[in-house]
């Protein structure tokens, strides 16, 4: 996935401190990091799942864990194994292009474009902000020639150095997106010999896009897809427009490292 943070905290004692204390890694002045979300499941019975979101007001930085524990695997039925996967990142470590009114003018389109209406007049916007994005995840990103039609949008390079750059279409829209704008983006791939490719619109996309998107996978040429949901949890995270939520958090940046894990007392 491309989508995705590439430069989250993986430094386990780091991410054992916050859990620990709740303070932020990185501001003396503002050190308490503020519950932001959180989510809890459980079967009643055996297992239970938390997740939570904490977040510094001061500097942006996020911490999330997953906290579970599971009572068949203990050793004895006063027993559980407990597993906590943490992880986290600062935000807004570019230098912002946009302001917060146009942020928001562009949330707004998005949030309309779902409900398949509103106007497109935001479409530079996003293709600036969507480079942000992936700057925010930690690639190098470059836009190309300004276009409302056709071709690709942006250019992205793996932070040290990937085999092959990804090539990104961005598609501003309250239309579905279909699989003409796919094969448009496949065949400029084929062109420039590059096999990875991001289709991110602020829309949705078709049945037939997706599979159609499995095929190309099938004959090398991978694409992701990033619909207007993920597009604005993403916007929401980067700008932090709003604390993050769970699901934001999740849909791109997993907590994935384990700073707990044995049996404990329940």
């Amino acid at each position: 996935m491309f989508w995705n943070y590439q430069a989250q905290t993986q430094t386990e004692p780091v991410l054992e401190s916050v859990f620990a204390s709740r303070q932020c890694p990185c501001c003396r002045s503002h050190p308490q990091l503020c519950p932001a979300d959180e989510r809890q499941d459980s079967d009643g019975r055996r297992f239970s799942e938390s997740v939570e979101v904490l977040t510094c007001s001061f500097c942006g930085w996020w911490f999330a864990f997953k906290d579970m524990w599971d009572s068949s695997c203990g050793s004895v039925p006063d027993r559980a194994l407990r597993t906590v996967q943490a992880g986290g990142a600062a935000l807004a470590t570019f230098s912002p292009a946009l302001d917060q009114s146009q942020i928001g003018l562009l949330a707004r389109e998005i949030e309309q474009h779902l409900l398949g209406r509103g106007s497109a007049d935001e479409w530079a916007t996003l293709e600036d902000a969507s480079a942000a994005i992936l700057r925010e995840f930690g690639y190098e990103a470059r836009g190309t020639a300004r276009s409302k039609d056709g071709g690709v949008d942006i250019v992205v390079q793996h932070p040290r150095g990937g085999p092959t750059a990804i090539y990104a279409q961005i598609k501003h829209t309250r239309n579905k997106v279909g699989v003409r704008v796919l094969r448009e983006l496949i065949g400029t791939m084929g062109i420039h010999a590059t096999n990875s490719g991001l289709l991110v619109t602020s829309s949705v996309f078709t049945a037939g896009v997706f599979r159609e998107t499995e095929m190309a996978a099938q004959s090398g040429f991978f694409v992701e897809l990033v619909d207007g949901a993920r597009l604005l949890a993403s916007l929401r995270l980067t700008y932090r427009t709003a604390a993050p939520t769970v699901a934001e958090i999740l849909d791109v940046a997993r907590p994935n490292v384990i700073i707990l894990s044995g049996e404990f007392d329940v």
